[in-house]
């Protein structure tokens, strides 16, 4: 079946501004939503070029009276930092207009960018991390993430990074991957000092096909 391509550069859900930079992801999650639908809430996702920052501005400008919240979230069919340029040019426009920052990432942006990358996400209020399994092995079970078993430990020292910069930095997983595994997730959660929020699995894309 083809996608659905678009330049859906910022959709709406729940009264919030969505950004969505890219379908760059060096993940292939089992219950990720690309799975299931070509897009949220009726909206396709799947880009047919990149956004520039002005790009991105000039679609938020068009949503913007339609917002019931002055938090805009960076989280489309990709991860926001495989873009980190635009990202963080995106984050500054955006927080000078006087809006709160979201970003909702896989927790890999150091190794895509081959760097800490925490410390340039000042503008940025909350960091939400996926954390996803419990295990660096049940992790890239979950995840198929192309950087192995390295990846889990990345994620985690990402969080605990964002966090010593002073960023809201909460981990998440979602409730399929069961409640043994949510247990040792939340071991990791106490261990780190960075809250967990469980997450409903979503299968219907938030009503995509309503």
């Amino acid at each position: 079946m083809s996608k659905k391509l678009a330049n859906n550069y910022v959709y709406l859900l729940d009264g919030h501004a969505y950004v969505n930079l890219t379908n760059k992801c060096h993940n292939a999650c089992n219950f990720c939503i690309r799975n299931t639908g070509d897009g949220v809430a009726g909206t396709p996702l799947w880009l047919i070029k990149e956004p520039t920052a002005d790009e991105v501005l000039v679609a938020f400008g068009k949503v913007k009276n339609m917002l019931t919240s002055d938090e805009v979230v960076f989280c489309g069919y990709g991860e926001p930092t495989e873009r980190l340029d635009t990202l963080l040019e995106c984050a500054a426009r955006l927080k000078a207009l006087g809006y709160k920052l979201r970003l909702n990432t896989n927790g890999l942006g150091d190794l895509v960018n081959k760097k800490s990358i925490a410390p340039l996400l000042a503008n940025f209020d909350t960091v939400s991390v996926s954390l996803n399994e419990s295990t660096p092995e049940k992790y890239l079970s979950v995840t198929k993430s192309v950087f192995g078993t390295d990846a889990l430990p990345a994620v985690i020292a990402f969080a605990e990074s964002c966090k010593r910069e002073g960023i809201y930095t909460v981990f998440t997983v979602v409730d399929t991957i069961g409640g043994a595994d949510i247990e040792e997730c939340k071991r990791i959660s106490e261990r780190t000092k960075v809250p967990l929020r469980v997450r409903e699995y979503i299968s219907d894309n938030y009503g995509e096909e309503r």
